[in-house]
């Protein structure tokens, strides 16, 4: 199987979705990923879960519950690497005319500056610039005559918070439930089944059938939850993210940022430690409209075996 993960990461990793891209051109990008990964997916995936009210209500609908990262109980889970220098030399030349054009607009018509110019700059050189931009000319900006330098120290001072929010915007934006090819690990059934005293529910992602499949409203309905399901990739080396950090920044400058790749929660969310092998770990990704706040997201799926963990009590298996 580590094989099959290498060639996915290799896929995965060419694939890149622009936030303008069509969605037909999306779908024809995402296809040989997709394609691929149901060839490779276990007929079988386990999920390990401890006896609770809320596990029993899970399991008596028949629903599998995705939570954001900040819930995981690795708190390097969906972390990410960036580049900082280049981060920096990004802010340093300024952005695109465009967006500098629709900044001036926005203040000219009673708008803020957004705090990140304060963060990066101090309070002082902030409300400098906001006067530089609010009196710029299109001329100007055809020139380039407008750059914003920003002292490198500072910068390199200020930036790491900045680099937390994005992380923290990217955790609790992916919502996710994790499985195992494996339903026999006794590392697992202690740390995910209440020591042995849970159970494990046994599913089939090769003929999966699920409520939003069988629903013909489709993409007509409001709470329709997509789903993909992909294998973690194991790696020393974090998923680079410095893309997306930049168009976060840009977004927090008050700039009309654009992402380059909207499979940035997924793959942030994919790579992990190989001290997590054993695991065998593959992720159901949820999604649907307006889910920004949310702590959670469900999918009703059910399953086709339940397992008894050694020391699962005679009331629970009752």
């Amino acid at each position: 199987m580590e094989t099959k993960r290498s060639k996915f990461k290799e896929i995965l990793e060419k694939v890149s979705t622009p936030e303008t891209m069509l969605q037909e051109e999306r779908k024809a990008l995402l296809s040989p990923l997709i394609e691929y990964v149901n060839n490779i997916t276990p007929s079988r995936l386990f999920r390990y879960r401890p006896c609770n009210e809320m596990q029993f209500d899970a399991f008596y609908n028949d629903k599998i519950y995705a939570v954001n990262a900040q819930m995981f109980n690795d708190p390097y889970d969906c972390l990410t690497q960036y580049d900082k220098n280049y981060l920096y030399n990004s802010i340093k030349h300024g952005s695109s005319i465009e967006a500098i054009k629709q900044l001036r607009d926005h203040l000219n018509n009673g708008g803020h500056l957004p705090e990140l110019w304060e963060s990066l700059y101090g309070e002082e050189r902030a409300k400098m610039i906001k006067d530089i931009i609010c009196n710029t000319t299109d001329g100007d900006l055809e020139r380039q005559v407008l750059a914003f330098e920003v002292n490198k120290k500072d910068f390199f001072n200020n930036i790491d918070k900045i680099l937390k929010q994005a992380e923290d915007y990217l955790r609790r934006n992916t919502f996710i439930a994790c499985f195992s090819e494996t339903v026999k690990s006794i590392t697992m059934w202690s740390h995910y089944a209440d020591s042995h005293k849970g159970f494990v529910l046994e599913y089939d992602f090769k003929n999966l059938n699920c409520q939003c499949d069988i629903c013909d409203k489709k993409s007509t309905c409001n709470d329709r939850v997509l789903y993909n399901i992909y294998p973690i990739i194991y790696d020393n080396r974090r998923y680079n993210a410095t893309s997306f950090v930049e168009y976060y920044l840009g977004l927090s400058l008050g700039l009309n940022a654009k992402m380059n790749d909207t499979m940035y929660y997924t793959k942030a969310a994919l790579y992990k430690s190989p001290q997590w092998q054993y695991e065998k770990e593959w992720r159901l990704f949820l999604n649907k409209n307006n889910s920004i706040g949310l702590s959670s997201l469900n999918i009703q799926i059910k399953p086709i075996a339940v397992y008894y963990g050694n020391d699962m009590s005679a009331i629970n298996k009752k």
